[in-house]
C-alpha cells in the first residue's frame, strides 16, 4: 500500500542554485540543483506535516485536500500562513526542522569513518540494524511520562542521516529506480540480499577506466551493494587496476582514494549533479526523490511512521507543530509561598480563558515545584490548560520557614521538559540550597534558548527579618565566588539567558505575575533591550517595520514609577492608541497597537536607572547559530558548546522567507547594557532553496561577552531590527566528546570519554567536571589537568545507570580555567536513555544452494560474441534454510538472457517444508552465472555456474575472461561503408557490448565469476520508474510511483 501523499514527490523539483552532502555551507561547487542533507531533510518534513494538517484542520480556517501538500517551493511559512494564519510564527517549527538536521548533519562529523553510519562499504545489514536501534529508542521515549524531546530529534536527525545515504551509496536506484525501500529500518522486515564479499559489483570507468560511469554496475539480480570509501572502518578488497577491469564499487568521487587506486575504478555515489563528485551524477535528483518520500514516509506512514505510533500530541510536541510555546513555572511552594501560589493560579486561569482556541495558546505547560527536602521535589506537563488549572489547584503549601530551598533542582526539572525558545517563570522567597547546579541549569537554558525570569518576594534573610527593600539592579559580570544569598545567583542565571528579575512583595506579587500573561504571544520577537544609568542618554530610538502589529515596552526602574515620553517617526508626541500598565515596584508596560513604520525614540524623564525592553507582535524574527568549517569534511557545522575567542566563526541567520525582507544588512555585537561594541556589515545569503532566507556572516570573535542584534530591510523598504537576549561568552578552552562504545543498560556502567583542549596562549590547570540530571554519574566528578597552549589532554568519566528502563539522562561535561571566573565556562551535552539488555533469538546459519546437475559448455575456441547464442547450457539446484526461512531467490540471468524458474517457492520457506528446485538456463552469450539465496536474516549463499572453456580447459582467471572480452567484440554489419564504431553507452540509445565479468580464484576462498559475453543487440531502455533525463530529448520525465517495496 501506498499513501497518496508519496505520490507527487517522484517528480518534486527545487530550484537550487548551489550541495547528498551535507549543507550549501562549503565552497565546494557541488553543482547545479544539488540536494543536501538538509533540503531533503527540510522538504521532507514539510510534506509531511502538510498532509498532517490537511486530515487535522483547524475548525476557524479548514484547508482542502491538496491545498497544502500540493504547494509549490513549500517552506514553514506558506504552511503556517494557510493553516494558522498571518500573524502566527513558524519559528519553533521551523527550528525543529534545524535541530533535526543539524543532528542528521552531525554525524559527519561524529561517525564519519564508521561506514554503516553511511551505508558504505556493503555494511547495509549493519546500517539497517542501527536505523532500526534508533528508531525504536525514539518510540521508546513517548513511552515515558515526559520524554525529553532534544533527544527524541537527535535521533530522528541520525535515523534520517543513515536512510538518506543509503539511496545516494548503494545501487538501490539503479535497480529499482524512485521507489523508497520503506523496509529500512523496521525490525522483523526482511532486506533483499547483499552481494557477497568475493562477488565483484563494478567495472572500471571514468578517468581511468572504459568511458563513463553510468553503465558501470554489474551485478545483476536484486542484490544489494554500496560503494567503498577511502578512510573508513571497512576497507575496500584490493585488485590491482592495472592487471583487472572489475572488482567491488567504490563510492567514487574527487575526495575517495579508492576510486582510482583499487579496481574498479571510479564509483557510484548519486550525491550531486556534479560529475566530479558523483560518478552517478545523473541519478542525483531520483535519489534525492526517493530520500524525500521515505523521509515523509518516516514521519506520516499511516502504519509506521511516527505520528501513527506516538500518536497526535506526542508527534506535534516532537515537531513543535503547535504556534504556541511552552508556559513553565517554577514554584517554591514551602510554607511561605502560599499569595505567590495563589497569584499564580490566578494568572494562569486568566491566560487560559484569554488564549485557549487561539494560535496564542501555548504548546504545553510545565509545573515544576521545589522544597526542602530534595525528595519533595517533582515536575509535571500538561498539553491542556485546564488539565494545568485543576493541578494547580490541588498545589498547597508544604513546611515552614526554613530556608533555603532546592531551587536550582526546581529549575533544572523544568528545562529538561521545555521546548526551545520557550520562557521560564521561578516563584521564590528563598536562597538555593543546591547553588552546585547553576552550571548545568545555565548550560541547559543557553542550549534551549530558554530565557529565564525570577520572579522574588525575598530571600533567606528576608524570611527572617521580613524586610526586603532591594530593588532590580544590573548585574554586569556574575560573582566569582558562589553566592547563596539568592539575588546574585539569580541575576547571574537571568543576565545570561537573556531574562529579568521583578522583585517585589506579597502584596505585590499578582500584578507583578501579569508579566506571564503579556508574554503570551505566538509571534513576539525582542527588537531591543538596554540598561541605562542614570547620566547616560535620556532618548532610546528603535525602526518600526511592516510585520509589527502591536509594540510593546516593558520599563524597570529603581525608585519610582518610570516615566517616560515616546515620540513617533513624524515627531510628535505619541499618546493615542495605547494603553499603560503600572504594575507596581518600578515596573510599567506600555502597548501601542498597529504603530506606524519608521523610526520611533522614548525619552527618559528623570535621572532613574532604567531597563528597558521593547518586544513587538510580527512574523519577522530570526534565528541564529555559530558554525565553523571542519577541515576534513570542507563544510560547516553547528558549534557545540561555547565559541572560542580570536577564532573566526561564521554566523548564520535564517528568517522566515524571503517573500518578507530583501536583505540582511548587519550584524551587531552589544555589551550587556545593550550597548554597541563593534558593527558587521555585509551578509551574504547561502545558496539554497529559492525561497530560503538564510544568511552568513564570517568575522573573529571578540575576548568579551555579547549579544547579537541584527538590522536588515523588509519587502516594503523599511528598517527591521531584532535582538537575541542570550548572552554569548567566547571562551579559550575546547570540549568534545569522543567516541562512546557501547549502551547504558540498567544496573550497568558506561564510560564517557572526552577531550578538552587549551586554546589560549599560556599554560593552564583546568578544571574538568561531570555531572547528570539522573544521579547516574560516579565519583570522582572532577578531573584536573594541566595544559600548555594549543594542548590537548583526555580523560573519562561513569555512569552507572539505574535499574528503570527508558530514562534519559542529560549529561553535561563543562571546564573551566581555575583562575577565571565561575560563569566563563565551556561546555557540551550528550543525552543517552537507558535501555534493557534483550537476547533476541539471531539466524546467523546461512541458506543453502547446491547445483545438481548441469549441462552444455562454452568453449571460446569455436565460439565468439557473434555466434554465442547459438550454444546453450542448463542448470538445476537445491535450495533450503535451516533458520528463519528463505526470503529471495535470484539469478543474473534475466528474461531476455534466458530463463530461471523456482518450483514450490514461498517466503518463509524452511528445510522442515523441502527443498525448493531452482532451474536456470541460457545461451553462451552468457556463460558465467550465478544464483543468490537470502533467508529472512539477510543470510545468503551463492551458486557459481561457469560454462567458460578454453580449448576444452575451464576458465577459472578473471584476466583470461577479460581478455577474451576486449578481443571478441562483433561487427555489426549495418548495410554502409562507415568503419565499424565503438557501441555506444546505455544511456547514448546505441547497440551495446555486454561486460565480461570475473573474480580471481583463491585456494580455499569461494570462487564467484560473473561474465556476460558480448551480445549484439538493442540495448534495452531504462525503465526504473525515475526521474531521468533524456539527452537527446532535452527534457525531463517523471513517472509516479505506486508500488511499495
Amino acid at each position: 500500500m501506498t499513501h497518496p501523499l508519496f505520490l507527487p514527490l517522484i517528480c518534486i523539483y527545487l530550484k537550487l542554485v548551489n550541495g547528498f552532502f551535507p549543507n550549501h555551507l562549503s565552497s565546494l561547487d557541488l553543482g547545479k540543483e544539488t540536494f543536501t542533507h538538509q533540503d531533503i531533510t527540510e522538504v521532507g518534513i514539510l510534506r509531511a506535516v502538510a498532509a498532517y494538517f490537511e486530515e487535522n484542520p483547524r475548525p476557524e480556517s479548514p484547508v482542502g485536500k491538496g491545498e497544502l501538500t500540493g504547494l509549490a517551493h513549500i517552506t514553514a511559512r506558506k504552511l503556517f500562513d494557510r493553516y494558522y494564519g498571518e500573524d502566527a510564527s513558524e519559528k519553533r517549527f521551523k527550528e525543529a526542522i534545524d535541530t533535526i538536521t543539524s543532528a542528521n548533519n552531525l554525524v559527519d562529523e561524529n561517525y564519519l569513518n564508521i561506514a554503516k553510519w553511511h551505508c558504505q562499504g556493503e555494511t547495509i545489514r549493519a546500517a539497517n540494524e542501527q536505523m532500526i536501534q534508533l528508531r525504536e529508542q525514539i518510540i521508546q521515549l513517548f513511552e515515558e511520562d515526559n520524554p525529553n524531546l532534544d533527544y527524541a530529534m537527535e535521533l530522528c536527525g541520525q535515523f534520517l542521516h543513515i536512510m538518506q545515504m543509503f539511496y545516494s551509496n548503494s545501487n538501490w536506484v539503479e535497480l529499482s529506480g524512485a521507489v523508497p525501500y520503506y523496509s529500512l529500518g523496521l525490525r522483523g522486515r526482511p532486506l533483499y540480499g547483499q552481494a557477497p564479499p568475493p562477488m565483484d559489483t563494478c567495472r572500471s570507468c571514468g578517468q581511468y577506466g572504459d568511458g563513463d560511469c553510468k553503465d558501470n554496475l554489474i551485478i545483476k539480480g536484486s542484490l544489494l551493494t554500496s560503494g567503498y570509501r577511502s578512510g573508513q572502518d571497512v576497507q575496500k578488497p584490493f585488485k590491482d587496476p592495472k592487471l583487472s577491469q572489475i572488482g567491488k564499487c567504490s563510492h567514487g568521487g574527487s575526495f575517495d582514494d579508492s576510486a582510482s587506486t583499487s579496481a574498479a575504478i571510479g564509483g557510484i555515489n548519486k550525491d550531486a549533479t556534479s560529475p566530479s563528485l558523483s560518478p552517478h551524477y545523473h541519478l542525483h535528483r531520483a535519489a534525492v526523490a526517493t530520500a524525500i518520500n521515505h523521509t515523509a514516509f518516516f514521519f506520516e506512514d499511516k502504519e509506521y511512521g511516527l505520528r501513527h505510533v506516538l500518536g497526535n500530541s506526542n508527534y506535534e510536541q516532537l515537531l513543535q507543530l503547535k504556534s504556541g510555546k511552552s508556559i513553565a513555572l517554577v514554584l517554591d511552594y514551602s510554607g511561605s509561598m502560599s499569595d505567590e501560589i495563589e497569584a499564580v493560579k490566578t494568572k494562569i486561569g486568566e491566560i487560559i480563558n484569554t488564549v485557549s482556541g487561539t494560535i496564542n495558546e501555548p504548546s504545553n505547560y510545565i509545573i515544576s515545584l521545589f522544597n526542602d527536602p530534595l525528595s519533595l521535589n517533582k515536575v509535571v506537563q500538561f498539553a491542556s490548560g485546564n488539565e494545568t488549572l485543576t493541578y494547580l489547584q490541588t498545589v498547597a503549601v508544604n513546611g515552614g520557614d526554613d530556608c533555603p530551598e532546592y531551587a536550582m533542582d526546581g529549575l533544572l526539572k523544568a528545562l529538561t521538559l521545555c521546548q526551545p525558545d520557550s520562557e521560564l517563570y521561578a516563584f521564590t522567597d528563598a536562597s538555593a540550597k543546591d547553588p552546585e547546579k547553576t552550571t548545568i541549569v545555565r548550560t541547559l537554558a543557553l542550549e534551549k534558548r530558554v530565557k529565564i525570569d525570577f520572579l522574588l518576594t525575598g530571600d533567606c534573610s528576608s524570611r527572617k527579618k521580613r524586610s526586603y527593600q532591594m530593588r532590580i539592579r544590573k548585574l554586569d559580570t556574575p560573582r566569582s565566588k558562589r553566592s547563596t544569598d539568592g539575588l546574585d545567583l539569580f541575576r547571574s542565571l537571568a543576565a545570561s539567558t537573556g531574562g529579568s528579575v521583578y522583585v517585589t512583595n506579597k502584596r505585590g506579587i499578582s500584578s507583578v505575575a501579569d508579566m506571564i500573561k503579556e508574554s503570551v504571544s505566538a509571534s513576539s520577537v525582542t527588537v531591543l533591550k538596554m540598561s541605562m544609568e542614570w547620566n547616560r542618554s535620556l532618548n532610546i530610538t528603535f525602526p518600526v517595520d511592516s510585520s509589527v502589529r502591536q509594540l510593546t515596552i516593558k520599563i524597570l526602574t529603581v525608585g519610582d514609577t518610570p516615566s517616560e515620553k515616546i515620540y513617533s517617526p513624524d515627531g510628535s508626541n505619541f499618546t493615542s492608541n495605547m494603553t499603560i500598565k503600572d504594575l507596581g515596584n518600578g515596573i510599567k508596560l506600555i502597548k501601542l497597537k498597529t504603530p506606524m513604520q519608521g523610526l520611533w525614540s522614548v525619552a527618559r524623564l528623570g535621572s532613574n536607572d532604567w531597563e528597558i525592553e521593547i518586544s513587538a507582535r510580527s512574523i519577522l524574527d530570526a534565528s541564529v547559530k555559530f558554525v565553523q568549517r571542519n577541515e576534513i569534511t570542507g563544510f560547516d557545522y553547528e558549534l557545540t558548546g561555547r565559541p572560542i575567542a580570536g577564532d573566526t566563526v561564521t554566523l548564520i541567520a535564517t528568517l522566515p522567507s524571503m517573500n518578507l525582507l530583501t536583505t540582511l544588512n548587519s550584524l551587531l555585537l552589544l555589551n550587556s547594557d545593550g550597548l554597541e561594541l563593534t558593527r558587521h556589515d555585509g551578509f551574504e545569503r547561502v545558496k539554497g532553496r529559492e525561497e530560503s532566507a538564510m544568511f552568513r556572516k564570517e568575522f573573529v570573535l571578540p575576548g568579551q561577552s555579547f549579544r547579537i542584534g541584527l538590522i536588515g530591510t523588509d519587502n516594503h523598504g523599511h528598517q527591521f531590527q531584532r535582538f537575541h537576549s542570550k548572552q554569548i561568552v567566547p571562551v579559550h578552552i575546547k570540549l568534545k566528546f569522543l567516541p562512546i562504545n557501547g549502551t547504558l543498560y540498567i544496573n550497568e556502567r558506561l564510560a564517557v570519554p572526552f577531550e578538552v583542549t587549551n586554546k589560549g596562549d599560556a599554560e593552564s590547570s583546568i578544571d574538568v567536571n561531570f555531572k547528570d540530571d539522573q544521579g547516574f554519574a560516579e565519583t570522582p566528578v572532577t578531573q584536573t589537568f594541566d595544559i600548555g597552549p594549543g594542548d590537548s589532554a583526555s580523560g573519562t568519566f561513569w555512569l552507572q545507570a539505574g535499574s528503570q528502563e527508558g530514562v534519559t539522562t542529560t549529561v553535561t561535561v563543562s571546564a573551566r580555567a581555575s583562575s577565571s571566573d565561575s560563569g566563563r565556562f565551556q561546555y557540551i551535552i550528550r543525552r543517552l536513555s537507558t535501555s534493557k539488555r534483550v537476547v533476541r533469538k539471531v539466524d546467523t546459519t546461512n541458506p543453502v544452494c547446491n547445483i545438481t546437475s548441469i549441462a552444455g559448455t562454452c568453449d571460446l575456441t569455436v565460439i565468439d560474441s557473434c555466434t554465442c547464442n547459438t550454444n546453450r547450457w542448463s542448470a538445476s539446484a537445491e535450495l533450503w534454510d535451516e533458520g528463519f526461512g528463505l526470503y529471495q531467490a535470484t539469478s543474473s540471468i534475466s528474461e531476455d538472457d534466458g530463463t530461471f524458474s523456482l518450483q514450490n517457492f514461498n517466503m518463509s520457506h524452511t528445510l522442515e517444508e523441502g527443498v525448493i528446485t531452482a532451474r536456470v538456463s541460457s545461451s553462451c552469450c552468457n556463460a558465467l552465472a550465478y544464483i543468490n539465496v537470502v533467508d529472512m536474516a539477510g543470510n545468503s549463499d551463492t551458486c557459481l555456474i561457469n560454462r567458460l572453456t578454453d580449448g576444452g580447459v575451464p576458465v577459472t582467471n578473471s584476466s583470461v575472461t577479460e581478455r577474451a572480452y576486449i578481443k571478441r567484440q562483433c561487427v555489426v554489419d549495418t548495410g554502409n561503408d562507415k568503419k565499424p564504431e565503438k557501441k555506444q553507452s546505455r544511456n547514448q540509445g546505441g547497440l551495446h557490448v555486454g561486460i565480461v565479468v570475473g573474480t580471481v580464484v583463491g585456494v580455499t576462498a569461494l570462487i564467484i565469476v560473473i561474465v556476460s559475453l558480448v551480445v549484439v543487440k538493442k540495448r534495452k531502455q531504462y525503465s526504473s520508474n525515475i526521474t531521468a533525463r533524456t539527452p537527446e530529448m532535452g527534457v525531463t520525465h517523471c513517472t509516479h510511483v505506486g508500488n511499495r517495496t
